[in-house]
């Protein structure tokens, strides 16, 4: 009993300091875009984004493959600049909002191919139907806020790009309008955003609360 209790303990101080290498990096609402593009015909394709999302970052910059990632979009969020095709996007048809308010991807494995880009491998669930996805990433930049910049508070900063595929008919969106259709079955993804070390940052810091407290109000609102 005695070595199994020293096992116990052992393996929880082992669990504890692996978790002590992960952190949580917020993301900045201010500064990130999830984007996409879609054939047209063959002629320029049609291009939108999602308005509203956020996303959980557990990294371990020691050992990526450790980390852990999560976006959440409301799909009726999509933008094209075009009413009555995000409406038509919004029904069942298509995303089916109502009934499936949420697009959510969460990482299974992340692969560092170079010490700045690798793979995020993982599953999105849309239109209540779950299917793999790969995104490539590349680390852009990685600093610290320099310190003229009010409330900024020379925090660290990293900025991300990443790009993946969707295809439609792993959710079950068949939808096809007619022959030769406007609607391409492959959905091209462009995410940007930077993600910040909040910790210990005051309530006053811009990209640790703009958008996140309400009636927090930014430098230009």
């Amino acid at each position: 009993m005695k070595h199994l209790i020293q096992a116990a303990v052992a393996a929880s101080v082992v669990t504890s300091a692996a978790q002590a290498d992960v952190k949580e990096w917020t993301l900045d609402l201010g500064h990130a875009y999830i984007g996409w593009e879609i054939d047209h015909m063959n002629l320029s394709p049609t291009v939108g984004q999602f308005r509203d999302f956020d996303g959980t970052f557990l990294i371990d910059e020691d050992a990526p493959e450790n980390s852990k990632i999560t976006f959440t979009v409301q799909a009726a969020s999509v933008d094209t600049n075009h009413v009555g095709r995000d409406t038509h996007l919004r029904k069942p048809e298509y995303l089916a909002a109502e009934e499936h308010p949420e697009i959510t991807f969460t990482s299974t494995e992340v692969q560092m191919l170079t010490p700045t880009s690798g793979k995020l491998h993982g599953d999105v669930e849309m239109r209540g139907v779950t299917a793999p996805l790969t995104l490539d990433f590349t680390m852009v930049q990685d600093k610290h806020y320099p310190d003229f910049i009010p409330n900024y508070d020379e925090l660290r900063v990293i900025g991300f790009e990443a790009k993946g595929e969707v295809f439609r008919l792993d959710h079950g969106m068949d939808f096809i309008a007619f022959l030769g259709s406007p609607t391409g079955l492959s959905i091209d993804l462009d995410l940007n955003f930077d993600l910040v070390d909040c910790s210990g940052a005051p309530d006053t810091n811009i990209p640790c609360n703009w958008g996140r407290v309400e009636g927090f109000v930014g430098p230009n609102e």
